[in-house]
């Protein structure tokens, strides 16, 4: 790919706030967006843009389409819900227990209907401080009916949803908190126990938001 020297410095602007904004908002700018933010007309961003496609830059969606502006060299993303308070006994994917949608990278997810059915969690408590858990963090979540020991999951028991380590052992169920502090949870009854899905990635933000979300204990 060629590189920001052989841009002008216009087409290097529009190419720099691109950048910019997908890293702040996990998606790209429209044509109006980019309008005002560099200060020129919709018709000389698209003329840019049009340039910096041509020179391998970004790729550009479908005329007339929003939002459809790629970095050439940019992960697949794909949007997730992104859940905090679950209520007891309802869905975890509930509507009204998602803060929002977030991009992440496809590729961390694979393929299939589990892959399409992720979700970021976020986390509350210290019981996950040893595996680099902690509290306000975002766990990527990949769903998965079987899980292997060692993994560590978002399960549901009876009401209370919990991320742990994963482990069967001679026929029983025991989930693993990584923190001295807390004891690990036998599930004495498989009834009680729903496997949500598997960790498969981590998000932190430096700058966390208040204080809202589920309990995990």
């Amino acid at each position: 790919m060629n590189n920001n020297t052989e841009l002008t410095e216009r087409q290097s602007d529009i190419l720099n706030v691109v950048r910019s904004y997908l890293q702040e908002h996990n998606c790209p700018p429209t044509e109006r967006e980019i309008s005002a933010l560099v200060g020129i007309s919709r018709n000389a961003v698209r003329r840019h843009l049009a340039t910096l496609a041509d020179r391998g830059h970004i790729v550009a969606g479908e005329k007339g389409r929003k939002r459809q502006l790629q970095l050439a060299q940019m992960p697949r993303m794909i949007s997730v819900p992104v859940v905090g308070s679950v209520r007891a006994g309802q869905p975890l994917l509930a509507i009204e227990h998602q803060e929002g949608m977030m991009a992440v990278d496809a590729g961390l997810l694979g393929r299939g209907r589990e892959a399409k059915e992720a979700f970021l969690l976020r986390v509350r408590g210290d019981s996950m401080i040893d595996a680099g858990i902690e509290e306000d963090d975002l766990v990527l979540v990949r769903r998965a009916e079987r899980v292997r020991n060692g993994e560590i999951i978002v399960a549901r028991i009876g009401d209370e949803t919990t991320v742990k380590r994963f482990y069967r052992i001679a026929g029983t169920v025991i989930l693993e908190p990584a923190n001295k502090q807390h004891q690990p949870i036998v599930v004495k009854d498989p009834q009680e126990l729903t496997i949500e899905g598997r960790v498969v990635a981590l998000i932190r933000s430096f700058n966390p938001g208040p204080a809202s979300g589920m309990r995990v204990q």
